[in-house]
């Protein structure tokens, strides 16, 4: 007697069930890594853009610096007409002190702005004639020239930037 097959044995939907899955884990596991990397990528991306991004304002602004007001070690104040209305406004630049804070623009003290997020650690310094290194507590008429250092945390990636800027009218 023979007997032909005409459908499928449980065997064999069981089989084919456990493939199918197995194929679709594989391809869910791969899109999910790859959005995970994507993501991690883009944020780090975002934070060496916010902190290049405020390197080039603080740079910018501190290169038309009439007068300096205030300087620490984690702040500056200084006056520059940044808008060309020919009145000089108040600008600081202050970060907190503590890790992931950002860095912030205090314009005349009414506006605050962040410049950049995740800020792990800032530093302004201050020379004088001659590139000379100023000790704290800095006497504001012997600014010849700043210097920012600042570093971002993203996960476990850290960024280092570091800049000097010469105020042309101090």
């Amino acid at each position: 007697m023979s007997r032909t097959s005409k459908g499928l044995t449980l065997l064999e939907l069981t089989i084919s069930v456990l493939l199918i899955a197995i194929m679709l884990s594989a391809v869910w596991t791969i899109y999910h890594t790859g959005f995970t990397v994507f993501y991690n990528q883009v944020s780090r991306y975002d934070i060496k853009g916010q902190l290049s991004s405020a390197f080039m304002i603080m740079t910018n602004e501190l290169q038309q610096a009439s007068s300096a007001a205030a300087a620490t070690a984690t702040s500056t104040v200084f006056y520059a007409d940044i808008n060309s209305d020919g009145i000089d406004e108040k600008i600081e630049y202050t970060w907190s002190g503590v890790s992931g804070a950002p860095l912030e623009e205090i314009v005349n003290d009414t506006e605050t702005k962040a410049l950049a997020r995740s800020i792990s650690a800032l530093a302004f310094s201050y020379y004088g004639a001659n590139n000379v290194l100023l000790s704290f507590p800095v006497t504001l008429s012997e600014i010849q020239l700043a210097a920012v250092d600042a570093a971002a945390v993203k996960g476990d990636e850290t960024f280092h930037l570091r800049t000097k800027i010469r105020m042309r009218t101090i």
